[in-house]
């Protein structure tokens, strides 16, 4: 197989926060892959280098074929778009050097796979969320990518619009393009992942690091999500009802417990849990 990406000694840093370590991989061709892990491990920020949004802050990114096609749908996608869903994405085929006549056969049947030619008459703006993806998962496929990139691709969308997802990962692997995506809590993809890799403190291995582990989970209130996510301790949170569910290793749970305390919030439980191989709790 011909190499797509190659990634050498890559690390990525925020100030003083240091998300990916020297990382290095190779990405070659007809190939599905995820990149799993924990809040904060690094699944967004490998992405967006790989697809060269983003520069690292050392190490190199290496393309061999210079004419690389690149899909890439981000897990938010910009939603203050004065563009009905055809426009937008005429817009952007155009952009890519897309044909007029092409482009008028393939948007109206992507949207007619995704249930989106009754919202074609709205601006993007005021579209659902999940709807908002659908828009973001079409306009990266309208070249027919050679790297097809999803970060959270799942996300808001609908029990159909995820099997349609689904079944263009599987079409385009057919057609020799390269897939690569980081989603949470599904197993929609389990029948066609090939490989996975798990980051964990900004390092990569095709071991699942919290693999047989004990770790706490800790149950908290009156905490901003937004201040838990820079916290890089915590490996996995969830938030459900008015509590956060922060996934803590051993090692680790003290230093969170105290944080929780000095910014005022409640904790109502302590537990001690096993992940398993699979990464399920039991």
């Amino acid at each position: 197989m011909s190499k797509l990406v190659e990634l050498k000694q890559i690390s990525k840093e925020y100030g003083n926060k240091k998300v990916l370590h020297d990382i290095s991989l190779t990405i070659e061709e007809n190939q599905v892959i995820a990149f799993l892990g924990g809040n904060g491990t690094g699944k967004s920020t490998i992405l967006r280098i790989i697809s060269s949004l983003e520069r690292p802050s050392s190490g190199k990114v290496v393309y061999p074929n210079k004419s690389l096609r690149i899909g890439y749908v981000p897990d938010r996608f910009p939603k203050m778009l004065r563009f009905t869903p055809g426009e937008y994405l005429h817009y952007v085929g155009r952009i890519g050097g897309i044909s007029k006549e092409d482009l008028n056969k393939r948007i109206p049947d992507l949207l007619h796979r995704f249930q989106l030619e009754v919202m074609n008459h709205k601006w993007i703006m005021h579209l659902s969320k999940g709807n908002i993806q659908k828009v973001g998962i079409i306009q990266a496929i309208l070249q027919k990518p050679d790297l097809f990139i999803l970060d959270e691709p799942i996300s808001g969308l609908d029990v159909h619009a995820q099997q349609e997802l689904v079944n263009i990962v599987k079409e385009f692997k057919k057609q020799g393009s390269t897939i690569l995506l980081t989603y949470h809590e599904s197993h929609k993809f389990d029948d066609v992942i090939e490989t996975t890799y798990y980051l964990h403190h900004g390092m990569i291995s095709k071991n699942n690091m919290l693999a047989k582990k004990q770790i706490k989970l800790i149950e908290v209130k009156k905490i901003d999500e937004l201040i838990v996510k820079q916290w890089d301790e915590v490996l996995h949170m969830e938030n459900k009802e008015n509590r956060l569910l922060l996934y803590v290793g051993l090692e680790n749970s003290d230093t969170i417990l105290s944080r929780v305390l000095q910014l005022q919030g409640s904790i109502d439980s302590v537990s001690t849990i096993v992940v398993d191989e699979n990464n399920q709790i039991g």
